[in-house]
């Protein structure tokens, strides 16, 4: 996002600089002040499409907080009433929190900025909201890869699980780590500049900092690279492999159980065996949606992103297409708590079966 609503901010900054005369503005002496005189407009006021952008995203950046503390409040319960919980819930409850973040720095954060048009509080904060902002979709990206390697390694090497909380809080501080690393350029590279208007305008923004045009579209390809493409191929990769070992661990369930003499084994292993398989399954449905909703969710906003560095968005993009696209990207932090309450938080009542099932889950860390 920060990426985009860059290139946004500084082709604000940029255009203005090149505003002629007209009957409301007033020329700056200079040097050669009867041959280029440099004149002033009146500075950007808030628009419709500007008040409309606000109120969307601060209605998003309500409802996102809502559920992700409802998602982050229903995993803290459970984890007092258990005395702990699974790997999958300790990394839903960071996804949670991280979700929340986005939700402040960049759905309410924006709203914010989007009513009051110019960056009215000073230059340190300018770098430290843009570096929270980067730092909140970084790190909220890196919670979802976790998940998907932790589904993996449950299912492919059970023994191996992050469920040994001191593995999963390791790993866990490192997304949290590399999330913060990645996100220090921002604090580097926004500023605050005053605008050439009449009035006092000032905005967070990166215009000065690139002298190359090849400097600011390495910066965004990484940031592209690491924040979409390396995180979607690893999801895929996890999840096909996790797909690829549940379908195989079902067929070897199938034929066991066709060839086993139920008269010579326990009742409780067939069970077991199979409850295991139900909930490796799970995992099928719940990679089909995770790897989806990346997908759905980030790929047209990102494919504005090359399109802003790399073409010309006058002419490839109209304003209205640009929110509705920047609207939707953002509002993945809202659907996330409600993909994994579905499959985790808020799960239909059963019989002992399903209690039966949770134990044997819990002796096989492969919890869901």
């Amino acid at each position: 996002m920060s990426s985009i609503q860059t290139k946004l901010l500084n082709l604000s900054s940029d255009a203005v600089l090149e505003l002629g005369c007209d009957n409301t503005s007033q020329p700056i002496p200079t040097d050669e002040s009867m041959t280029n005189p440099v004149c002033l407009t009146h500075a950007p006021t808030l628009t419709n499409g500007a008040y409309i952008k606000a109120i969307v995203l601060g209605v998003m950046g309500v409802f996102s907080l809502m559920a992700n503390s409802a998602t982050i409040l229903s995993i803290t319960k459970n984890r007092r009433k258990h005395h702990g919980c699974s790997a999958v819930y300790t990394l839903i409850l960071h996804l949670s929190v991280a979700d929340l973040f986005v939700s402040v720095f960049c759905l309410v954060g924006d709203a914010t900025w989007s009513y009051t048009v110019d960056w009215p509080w000073g230059n340190v904060p300018c770098k430290l909201f843009k570096f929270l902002q980067m730092f909140s979709l970084y790190l909220s990206t890196f919670v979802l890869v976790l998940i998907g390697v932790d589904r993996f390694i449950a299912v492919r090497y059970p023994m191996k699980s992050l469920n040994t909380a001191q593995r999963c809080n390791r790993l866990v501080l490192s997304m949290w780590i590399l999330a913060f690393v990645l996100s220090i350029p921002q604090s580097v590279i926004f500023h605050v500049s005053r605008g050439p208007f009449i009035e006092e305008f000032n905005q967070c923004v990166t215009h000065g900092f690139y002298t190359e045009r090849w400097q600011e579209q390495l910066y965004t390809t990484l940031s592209l690279i690491f924040m979409f493409i390396l995180p979607l191929t690893i999801l895929i990769s996890t999840y096909v492999s996790t797909v690829i070992t549940i379908a195989r661990s079902g067929k070897t369930f199938k034929t066991g159980y066709v060839h086993s003499n139920p008269t010579n084994q326990l009742a409780g292993d067939v069970n077991r065996r199979r409850l295991m398989h139900r909930a490796k399954s799970k995992s099928l449905r719940i990679s089909i949606v995770i790897v989806a909703a990346f997908i759905i969710w980030w790929m047209p906003y990102y494919c504005m992103m090359i399109i802003f560095i790399f073409l010309n968005p006058d002419k490839h993009l109209s304003e209205d297409l640009q929110n509705g696209i920047f609207f939707f990207g953002m509002s993945n932090s809202l659907v996330n708590p409600l993909i994994y309450g579905a499959f985790h938080l808020w799960p239909k009542r059963r019989g002992p079966a399903f209690r039966y099932s949770s134990i044997v889950q819990q002796r096989t860390q492969v919890s869901w």
